[in-house]
């Protein structure tokens, strides 16, 4: 691995002899040629390490290539291993402050080459490789008179870190003087299954639907930011976030929170930032798909299209599908629906389909005793929960026979893996068809 990353960061140009030697001989090789040389003059020593009765690992950790080649590897272990799912989801501090290791990662690779340990030859013309190799035996005759010589190539890494370093520091301090906005808590709500809301009073963030922005809680952390998915639509005079209490970090800003109006910790934020959802409008039709607390990014997005209800938008049917483990979720966004069901006037532009996938034997018995009420029993829509999960095969196939010829279908999905995973193999299996339906599947990832 040292050698490796010795050989692919320092740049160097090197004639590669190696290609005319015997790997089966060990004495009178080339390789035992370029070997001895040190014998003949101090200018031709290729082998940085000319003491042969010393261990190779510790003269090795005694060269800047040895030591920083160590410690990048570490670096490199250490920000693999902690950047897995389970780690990012159980331990979400250690994975943020260990893949700030790149810094150190970054100025051990700028000096790694430093030494100039890995050489280039110097006499080329006096002793062409090309015609003295095959002759390694007879060095010093007409055609190769003298012996090679060789010199540290120079280390070429920080020409090509130069850039992307560059970048990265205008962009952290855009996002500081970003995040130094004033920013005044206007509102905080609590709402059943752990989830809190915060609305923000706007000020010179203007969030576009199904964008997130960062916010960070002295009191908790002073380093850490963490993304929430914006909530309000911009027509809106405030700008909200719903966040679930199930980390280390929301369970204390939720405590924080307890106290408002009389105890308001100090929050700042920075944002927004642009997310799969910004492309919702830019389809003919589109599939929301959101489990659980997965629905955030679309909240923005079905109180935006009241809106872009004219004839003249792109945008002509939105399916909205909301998959939920309990019923106690329908509570906050229950009441959305029932405004975008009455406001919203232009037929079949918003089919929405909620799923519940969990019910105890009381709720069971409860939708039985209000099967012929006219609204829902848990949302209050008059469009009634569906009981179990969504068959999507089948309403694709129903989508698709909807649209009209060469439409271009948006599907956005917020939650586990797994359902992505089976959008996105029904997007591949549906566009397969006569009538040029495309589906492109948008996946939030953070």
């Amino acid at each position: 691995m040292i050698c490796f990353l010795s050989i692919l960061h320092v740049g160097g140009h090197i004639y590669n002899y190696n290609r005319f030697v015997d790997v089966n001989k060990e004495h009178n090789t080339l390789a035992a040629a370029l070997k001895n040389l040190y014998l003949q003059s101090t200018n031709s020593i290729l082998n940085p390490i000319t003491n042969y009765q010393v261990v190779n690992v510790g003269e090795m950790l005694r060269t800047t290539a040895g030591i920083t080649g160590v410690i990048l590897s570490v670096c490199l272990i250490l920000m693999f291993s902690s950047s897995t799912m389970l780690m990012r989801r159980s331990f979400y501090e250690l994975f943020w402050f260990t893949h700030h290791l790149f810094i150190v990662f970054f100025i051990c690779l700028a000096v790694h080459g430093i030494q100039g340990l890995i050489k280039s030859q110097t006499n080329v013309k006096q002793h062409d490789p090309v015609v003295c190799a095959p002759i390694y035996t007879s060095w010093t005759n007409s055609q190769c008179p003298v012996f090679p010589t060789f010199s540290g190539s120079s280390s070429t890494s920080w020409i090509w870190l130069l850039i992307p370093v560059v970048l990265y520091i205008i962009e952290r301090i855009i996002r500081l003087v970003r995040s130094l906005q004033h920013v005044e808590i206007q509102q905080v709500t609590k709402h059943a299954s752990n989830v809190f809301e915060i609305r923000f009073k706007k000020s010179n963030m203007k969030p576009l639907p199904g964008q997130y922005i960062y916010i960070k809680c002295f009191a908790i952390a002073k380093l850490e930011w963490h993304p929430f998915t914006v909530t309000s639509s911009p027509e809106e005079d405030f700008i909200s976030v719903h966040i679930r209490s199930c980390g280390n970090w929301t369970k204390q800003l939720a405590e924080r929170l307890k106290n408002y109006p009389q105890d308001i910790p100090n929050i700042s934020v920075d944002g927004p930032y642009g997310a799969p959802a910004d492309d919702c409008f830019n389809y003919d039709s589109v599939i929301l798909v959101g489990a659980g607390i997965g629905v955030t990014p679309y909240a923005a997005i079905l109180k935006h299209i009241r809106s872009i209800q004219t004839p003249n938008a792109r945008l002509v049917r939105v399916y909205f599908y909301w998959i939920c483990n309990t019923t106690d979720a329908f509570e906050w966004f229950g009441d959305l629906l029932q405004q975008l069901e009455h406001e919203i006037n232009r037929p079949n532009f918003l089919i929405y389909k909620i799923f519940l996938t969990k019910w105890s034997l009381n709720e069971a018995k409860a939708v039985v005793r209000n099967h012929d009420d006219t609204r829902d029993l848990w949302t209050g829509l008059q469009q009634k929960t569906y009981y179990g999960r969504p068959n999507f095969d089948q309403d694709f196939s129903l989508i698709k026979d909807e649209s009209q010829q060469n439409s271009d279908i948006g599907v956005f999905v917020c939650g586990p893996k797994q359902l992505a995973n089976q959008l996105q193999r029904l997007c591949i299996k549906h566009n397969r068809n006569e009538k040029n339906i495309n589906f492109y599947l948008n996946k939030e990832n953070f």
